[in-house]
Formats: C-alpha cells, structure tokens, sequence
C-alpha cells in the first residue's frame, strides 16, 4: 500500500479484529491451553477476517449470476485448521470458466485487503479441472489440495471439485503416494534428515508436523481420507499410532504457537536460545547434570521419534511391493533357523509363528543377528508384530540366551548400526544397558555436537562398520580386529556418563564395569571396556593438543595404552567417534595428526626407538641427508650451523629436499640482514598454508606471536596451528598453519605474498598498530551469548612434560580472540614455544606450551592466577 492511500474500513476492521485476536490467542496459550486448541481458535479468526474481506470484495457483484460459478476455498494449514499465529493464509478461488472473468475482478480486491488487513496470501485461480489435473501432477499442489475446506461461495462448484480430486487421487494413488513420499525426503534433506537435530525446524525436519501431514496425504490418495480418526476406523492406521501421533501433534503445535507469538512473525525453526527460553517459560525445572532446556528437548525428541516412527511405517505399508513381487520373494526363500526364511531381499517369520515369536526376546534378536549377518531386510509385517509385542513386554533381566544373541549381534559389522536404531526404538537397548534409557534424546547443549547422545553413540558404531570396506589404513586396522563385538560395544556406550555432573569419562567408565558384569564378560574383555570408555579422549587430547615431536608426549602415550591391539581399537574408536559428532569434524588436518600419533606409537611398539629421541637413527640419517643436499646446492656455511641446532620438532616436519631448500634459504637472508623472513608453502592434505616466520632476537623473546597472530587475524585468516623455536642463538622460528576461508584450495601466490609482506613489515615495525580487522559477510549463525552454557575454562599443567607448563584454554570464539589471548601472554611476562588451535563452530580449546623468561615451568601459584585472570578477560 503506498504512503497517503486511505485504508478501507474492512481493513482497518480487520486489522484490529487480527490484532485483538492474536493477543487472546497469546493469552489462551500463555494460560497451557493445548496447541490444537489455540490453533483451531486461530483458524476461526482467520476465517472471520477472510469471510469478512470475501464479503466486501463480492458486496457490488450481488445479483451477478457468475457468482454462483465461484467458490472460496481455503487450503493447506488454513484448510486443515492448525495454523499458528502468523500463518500464511493459502486460498483458491474455483471459478467455471463463464464466471473466471468476475473472479479476476473479485481476486484483485481480495488479496490486496487481506495482505493490507496483515495477512499473508497464497492465492490462486483455478478450475476444477485444472486444480484436479496440477495436483495429480504436482506432489506439493496435491498436497495441500487435499486439505481444501470451503469457506463461500458454490457448494456445488466445491463438492465437484473435491470429489473429482479425491477419486482421481485413488485411481492414481501408486504413483501419487510414490511421489508425495519423494517430495518430502527432498524436503528433509533440506531442513534435517534426522528427527534428533538440535536445531530443528519444528514443521519441516523429520519428526516435525510435516511427517504427521505426509500420513494425510497418503491417506487421502489410499482412502480418500485426511482425517487421522477415519483412517483408524478404516484400518489403515493403528490405534496406537493415532494416539502418539496426536499428543505429538499437540505438543508440536503449542511449540510452534510458542516461536511464532515469541518472535512476532512466521518461524519454524526452533534455535538454542528459543529451545531456552521455552524450558523456562514452560517450568522445566532441570535436575542433577541436566538443564531445563535439555529437559525439554528430551521432551520434544519423544514426540518426534514417535512421528517419525508412526509416519514410516505408514509410508512403507503405501509403498508395499507389488504381488509378483511377494510371489519371487517367497518363491525363492528359504527356511534358515526355526520359523525364519529368508527370500532375495527380505527375512521374515511366517504368519502362524509370528505371535509367539515376536514375544520372546531371544528369537527377536536372532532374526536381527541373521539379518545383519545375511544383509536382508525384516519384512514389514514381521516387523509391526515385534513393535507391537515388544511395547507391551516388561522390562526384566535379559536371560543368558537374549544376552548371547545380543552380543553375536555386536560381532558383526552388516546392518548393525540400523538394528541398533530399530532396537533402540523398541527399548530393547536398554533392557541389556540400562543407563542407556537417560541418553534418550539426551540434548549435548553446545554447536560441536550435532546429534543427541543416543544418536551421536549409535552413529559412532555406524561409522565404525563402514570401515569394513576402507580401504584405508584406517580401514586396515578395523578388519584386523578379530572380535569387533569389544569396539561396537564401547562405541554405543562411550558417552553413556553424560547428564551428570561428573565428568563424562569416569561415569561413563563405571557403567561400563556395571555392563560387563551384566552382559557376563571375561574380566579381560571388562578391563577392556572400562578402559576404552574412560579414556575415549585421550587420542584427541594427545594429537590435538600436545607436540608429537617430542618424544616424552609419544612415550607417555604409550605408556597409556600398553600394546598393540590396545592402540588399534583406541585409533578406530576415536576416529569413528569424531566422525559421528557431525559434518566436517574429523578435518583432513585432524586425521593427519591422528595417524602422525598412531605412526609414532606404533614404531616404538614395534622397534623400541622413540621417534623423536636423540638416540632416534632416524634422526641422524635426515641430518645427513639434508647436509647432503646443502652441499650440493653450495649453501652458506651458517645453513650448516642451523642445520645442526635446528630442533627434533622442526627436523622431522619436512621431507629432506625442501628442508635444505629451506635452510640455504633463511641462512642467505640472515646473513645480509634482511629483517623479519617470512617464506610460505601450501600443505595440500591440511588445506592450509604454512608460514614459517624467522628474525634474530633475544632468546626467550616475547611478543613475536602475538604480533605475527594478529597479522593473520587481522588479515580474517584461521591459524589451525603454530610452534615457536629457537635455532641458534638469537634466531626464533615459527611456524603457523593458517587457513584462507576465501579459498578452497591453494590461495593465489599473490595473496599468499601480501600475508607474507603483511607479517614481516609488522614484525619490523613493533611500534606500529595493527590494521584493523577485516570486514567481511558471513554465514556462520550466531545465537548469542545467552546459549553458552559452557563455562570459559583455563588449565595449567605441569606434570606431562618436563620443560615446559601446558596451558589449556576453552572458551567460546570470538573475532580475533588468538591475539588478545596471545596479547595476554605478552602482558604478563610468559614466553611462547608451541601452540595448537582448534576451532569448531563456536567453540575454542587452545593449548600453549609456555616458560618465563629464564626458560624454566610456571610453577608459582600467584602467576598461575594472574595468568588465568588476563586470560580471562580476553573473553570479554
């Protein structure tokens, strides 16, 4: 509407009746009126103000005979009437073609005084045919066709239409729920495949309203039904399906009703400082280990679960296979166990065994371990039954057959991660696990994890079984494993000991001793679950956060680990359980440093010598053979001398050839004193740039890294990770690996150029003041401090190696926090010597070898304060 123009009265009517509307709404839900409730209520205020609008847009056609050729039919959520306070309304106008003129008329005043009255319109024209036609070829027309409800106009026009639609969606229905099914996975892959995303969208991701509307849709084209109460007396839903499916549709709802009056506009999308303030608002109280708000996500992942549950089956009973298909199927099984037979692509228990067979524990998990183990599918049918009898089965005990069955299950890779799911589902998990129950839907409130804790677990054995056809190194080690049942096992159960105020690992630890008792283990096989889960985290701690050059870090790790086949499972569980946090966790960086952890440890297993140490031959054979290159290439004596004082950690990071190139290199420019150096070289397996910075000046020196830091910060590049030597007398050496979010690849050698001219003139001139940070778009979602629940952290240790205090520093990212954190260490006197970053989303843990001045261990409890307090205020 353009400034000036005189509103209606039917708008201005409209208007307030839409705003006094809503605000009742708001009160009828604030007062824990169900969501059903308050949305039909909005349904009736929509359809008020609508009719009202209808009514003066058709106020000068009374008389026209066209107007009886016209119907006003509201569809999609408006037409099914569960919608929220700031839904879309979708209407068609149905016209016969002697009335499409008047229509048009009628459409134009329609839309522009509903969108004026504060209403968003989907709208179109159609004639019946045509509406009929679109929908039987357009799954996402037909879908919200089948919701049509007729709000004026020609009863006659309308009921033409709808029977039409509704008689040729049965005809079609084969092609037509194929279809509808298809759409809807597109849509999942778009807004969440899985139903345990902790930033769902409340309508669109698996388990959301969505699932609950495909059920209507499938029934409409099967039944020519959307009700889900008709679909029940019609037989095509089960009467427990109908009842779960509507307390999540009410507690859906409500949540949705939540967001939209929150947030005064249309959104779905249930985000962390949403998810808080409802656990607040809603009177979550939280216990032991656990927040309101992961109480209600608990809460919210129960509900979807069910849906998710109810609307597959639905859809794998549309899709059934055609009879021929049954007739192959059964005509080639055969019987492989007691009331088991088994066809080409499925394994089922015949129709006069089913009943007794889906009651016992036992048979149930020898159908999955055959099932794993032949890599069939359980027919539908034989699955239902279990479902149904498993629900009604009293938690007990698991005698010695079911626990047997169980593990035979775990020994195999297979389907193993998608019986554990169905399993799961069925609680049966949790019968043979019992502390398993607390991680249902158990919300990790931070952005690392992506899952929830029974997923997250589930999807680490997952990953764990698609290393059976690797054929990398990883893969390698995984086969090697002759009983895989021991690592399944401690996969599903390693974050068992979250939700407690205890550390994760210890909790976690007990139950495992708790579970191998229970599951009657040898006690080596106990010790070795007890050990796996307590210390799951150990690789990522060593290789993420520690100096694998120096030989005490590999010695102490190995120490740790004891052998061999304990060093195996310990690399292919971390690695599966990076894997399942989600999406781009395990880096291509990150798996370079695991394999550089397990190659060390390993050849010391294997040989006795510690990579690394002084009596290492392979260090006296780089040494030898760089010395041989320099001579080659009539290098400055001085390379010879750095060549020979040059440290363990920077002796064995490169290949000989372009370490002598490096060092001919450096030794030239030092000589001619050129200023700071500054050389660059992409590392294709890390993606990342690595920046070896060189300048002459007092050892112990302070402020070179934070200087460098800010000169990569400030330029909007990642450091990922930096060590800080010194070679010689007076000459530091650092090395930063810095990643360029602008490029993919390798950036251009002019940019790479620009950072290296960047760093020198600001080491150069240490008086001179940083330029400012780079302004730049990003996509990254930030939710706010409200959702970091995690507290800033800082540590100092000084019992893993012998020269230096590790500093560890946990804390939430923020733009250019390395610099002021490595500012923080200039302030207070520390010197600097290894450092490694890591990132991920919205969180930080960095580890920082540092000294004083005389190269000695911060050991004085009074700096160890002061150190922590400026650190601190880094963060804010």
């Amino acid at each position: 509407m353009s400034a000036g123009t005189t509103l209606r009265p039917v708008v201005i009517r409209c208007r307030e009746r839409l705003r006094d509307g809503r605000a009742k709404a708001q009160v009828q839900h604030e007062s824990g009126s169900q969501g059903i409730l308050v949305s039909a209520r909005l349904a009736d205020l929509y359809d008020d103000i609508v009719l009202d609008v209808w009514n003066d847009a058709i106020e000068q056609c009374d008389g026209d005979e066209a107007l009886g050729g016209i119907s006003l039919v509201a569809h999609g959520g408006f037409g099914r009437r569960d919608l929220a306070p700031y839904s879309d309304a979708d209407l068609m106008l149905l016209t016969t073609r002697e009335s499409e003129f008047l229509a048009n008329d009628i459409a134009a005043n329609l839309t522009r005084n509903l969108v004026d009255a504060g209403i968003q319109v989907g709208f179109s024209i159609r004639m019946p045919i045509e509406a009929c036609t679109l929908a039987w070829q357009d799954p996402v027309i037909y879908s919200s066709l089948t919701e049509s409800r007729l709000l004026s106009g020609s009863l006659q026009l309308y009921s033409k239409f709808f029977n039409t639609l509704r008689q040729g969606a049965m005809r079609r229905h084969k092609r037509i729920v194929a279809d509808v099914i298809a759409a809807r996975r597109e849509e999942r892959k778009k807004w969440g495949e899985t139903n345990y995303l902790l930033r769902p969208n409340v309508k669109r991701s698996r388990g959301g309203l969505r699932d609950i509307q495909l059920i209507r849709w499938i029934g409409f084209a099967l039944y020519g039904e959307t009700d889900l109460e008709r679909l029940v007396k019609l037989g095509g839903l089960p009467e427990e399906d109908y009842r779960v499916l509507r307390r999540a549709a009410e507690f859906m709802l409500r949540v949705r009703n939540e967001i939209h009056f929150r947030e005064k506009k249309s959104q779905d999308v249930l985000d962390r400082p949403m998810q808080m303030e409802i656990a607040k608002a809603w009177g979550y109280p939280g216990e032991e280990g656990k927040l309101p708000v992961e109480q209600f996500m608990q809460d919210y992942f129960d509900n979807t679960r069910n849906v998710r549950y109810a609307s597959a089956f639905f859809a794998d009973d549309a899709g059934t296979q055609p009879l021929l298909h049954h007739i192959v199927e059964r005509t080639f099984s055969r019987k492989i166990s007691d009331h088991i037979r088994m066809g080409p692509k499925h394994i089922w228990v015949p129709d006069q065994a089913l009943e007794k067979f889906a009651s016992s524990l036992p048979d149930v998990l020898r159908l999955m371990f055959l099932a794993n183990q032949h890599r069939r599918r359980i027919s539908h049918r034989t699955w239902q039954a279990i479902r149904l009898a498993m629900q009604e089965r009293p938690a007990e005990l698991p005698d010695a057959e079911s626990i047997g069955a169980f593990l035979a299950l775990l020994s195999r890779p297979g389907r193993l991660a998608e019986l554990l799911r169905r399993l799961h589902e069925l609680r049966i998990i949790e019968q043979f696990i019992p502390a398993f129950k607390r991680t249902r839907g158990l919300l990790q409130f931070n952005a690392y994890h992506k899952y929830t804790v029974d997923v997250h677990c589930i999807r680490a054995v997952e990953a764990a079984t698609l290393f059976e056809d690797d054929p990398s190194p990883m893969g390698r080690r995984y086969r090697r494993l002759k009983d895989k049942s021991l690592l399944h096992l401690a996969l599903l159960i390693h974050d068992i000991g979250k939700g407690y105020d205890e550390e994760h690992c210890a909790v976690g630890a007990r139950i495992a001793l708790e579970t191998a008792e229970r599951l009657g283990l040898d006690a080596a096989s106990a010790e070795t679950l007890h050990w796996l889960v307590l210390k799951h985290l150990i690789v990522n701690v060593v290789a993420f956060r520690h100096d694998l050059s120096d030989p005490q870090i590999v010695l102490s790790f190995a120490a740790e680990v004891g052998s061999i086949r304990r060093l195996e499972l310990l690399i292919v569980h971390a690695v599966a359980d990076l894997q399942a946090v989600g999406p781009d966790v395990l880096t291509d960086w990150k798996m370079s440093l695991i394999e550089d952890l397990y190659r060390r440890t390993r050849r010391y297993f294997d040989t006795g010598n510690l990579p690394g140490s002084e009596d290492d031959p392979e260090i006296a054979t780089i040494r030898g053979e760089v010395a041989k290159r320099l001579d080659v290439t009539d290098a400055p004596a001085s390379s010879f001398k750095l060549l020979e004082n040059m440290p363990l950690a920077l002796l064995t990071r490169s290949e000989p050839e372009p370490l002598a190139d490096q060092l001919r290199e450096i030794a030239e420019k030092l000589d001619a004193n050129s200023g700071s150096i500054c050389l660059a070289q992409f590392d294709p397996a890390l993606s990342a740039v690595r920046y070896t910075v060189v300048r002459r000046e007092p050892k112990q020196s302070i402020g070179t890294f934070a200087r460098a830091t800010g000169a990569f910060t400030t330029a909007s590049l990642s450091i990922l990770r930096a060590q800080i030597e010194t070679v010689v007398d007076e000459v530091a050496w650092d090395e930063f690996w810095v990643n360029d979010p602008d490029y993919s690849d390798c950036p251009p050698e002019k940019q790479i150029e620009q950072i290296c001219t960047r760093v020198r003139n600001l080491l150069d001139s240490p008086d001179e003041p940083l330029p400012p940070q780079r302004r730049k778009w990003s996509s990254k979602h930030f939710e706010g401090d409200q959702v970091n629940v995690l507290p800033t952290k800082v540590t100092f240790d000084n019992d893993t190696v012998d020269r230096y205090t590790i500093v560890s520093f946990f804390a939430y990212d923020q733009v250019g926090l390395l610099y002021r954190v490595a500012s923080a260490f200039v302030q207070q006197g520390v010197v600097l010597h290894f450092a490694k970053i890591d990132t991920h989303l919205d969180q930080v843990a960095d580890v920082f070898y540092v000294s004083d001045r005389e190269g000695n261990r911060i050991l004085d409890t009074e700096w160890q304060a002061s150190i922590e307090e400026a650190l601190l205020r880094a963060t804010k």
